[in-house]
């Protein structure tokens, strides 16, 4: 935790202390990649994209929160990944369009999403 930006590691408290909405994108997350994990080969690891913008539209669905903005979406993103313990480069890369947008893009394979598991 001693390494996680301050904003960041308040977003990883939110998840898991369960508060909607920041809880609410990391299960989002969570089962959208299994969801991808599952028609994939028996195992194979695959890279799942997080396009903030999409999750924001899919989240607004769901939970009708104030709360939602992309820099939000993208804190608890990382907090998500951070505080699953994930490592930068290794389990997830992060890039950045020619207008400053954001992608996260996470190796989803058994290993990882084992421990995206126990942080929820």
């Amino acid at each position: 935790m001693s390494e996680i930006p301050v904003p960041i590691v308040n977003y990883v408290h939110l998840i898991r202390n369960r508060k909607s909405p920041y809880y609410d994108i990391s299960e989002f997350l969570m089962t959208e990649m299994q969801a991808h994990s599952l028609r994939t080969a028996n195992g194979a690891e695959i890279v799942y994209t997080v396009n903030p913008r999409i999750v924001k539209q899919e989240i607004e669905k769901r939970v009708g929160s104030e709360k939602l903005s992309t820099v939000n979406i993208c804190r608890t993103v990382l907090a998500f990944l951070y505080g699953a313990r994930l490592n930068e480069k290794k389990d997830f890369f992060v890039t950045t369009t020619s207008g400053g947008r954001r992608n996260y893009h996470i190796k989803v394979n058994r290993r990882t999403l084992n421990l995206m598991s126990r942080m929820l």
